[in-house]
């Protein structure tokens, strides 16, 4: 036996399924759920491209940031001078002082994991004023963060369009049912009279 009336049969059920063609006992209802199923599967389409873009301008937004914070801050020795009281149990206030004479030396207190053990010297990053600095981002920070606004996106859409369509069907099944019940109403008794 071969596939082809098997895979006939199934796509012709499928095109039945989605489109009702000219049946007799069509409604207009009946109608509504392929053209609602099509206008979702088209937005979806859209939705698709609008998270790509979405993700793109967020990766292109974050990596000019990333070169910025590159291009701003840079790593300096810095000589430990002592713990400040005042941590927590996670982060302790450290103080710090960097910079070589002729330079003027620059101090500051910063905050240091208390996992870290603490030694003589600590590599911290400053920004062109010499000031402490948290360190620039990475490419795979800006990665991480297009790949959330590009998922927000489309899980977002895809709720609002999950939900527009299951509305829609409901909808369509209240009116069916609504038309049922009236031609019910008109030719139920007729039926009860032939019953007789």
């Amino acid at each position: 036996m071969g596939a082809g009336p098997v895979s006939s049969g199934v796509l012709a059920r499928l095109r039945r399924g989605l489109w009702p063609g000219d049946n007799p006992l069509r409604r207009r209802t009946d109608l509504f759920e392929p053209i609602a199923l099509l206008v979702i599967v088209l937005a979806a389409a859209v939705v698709l491209v609008a998270s790509f873009a979405a993700s793109q301008a967020v990766l292109r937004d974050r990596m000019a940031e990333v070169n910025a914070e590159r291009a701003d801050r840079h790593q300096v020795t810095a000589q430990v001078l002592g713990e400040v009281p005042g941590g927590s149990s996670a982060i302790r206030a450290v103080e710090v002082a960097w910079g070589d004479p002729p330079a003027p030396r620059h101090a500051a207190v910063i905050e240091m994991s208390t996992a870290t053990p603490l030694a003589d010297t600590a590599q911290i990053w400053v920004d062109r004023a010499d000031r402490p600095t948290p360190p620039p981002r990475t490419p795979s920070e800006a990665t991480q963060a297009a790949g959330t606004a590009g998922a927000a996106v489309l899980f977002g859409s895809g709720l609002v369009l999950a939900g527009t369509y299951a509305g829609a069907r409901r909808y369509v099944g209240r009116r069916r049912l609504a038309a049922w019940e009236q031609e019910w109403a008109r030719v139920g008794p007729r039926w009860r009279h032939h019953l007789r």
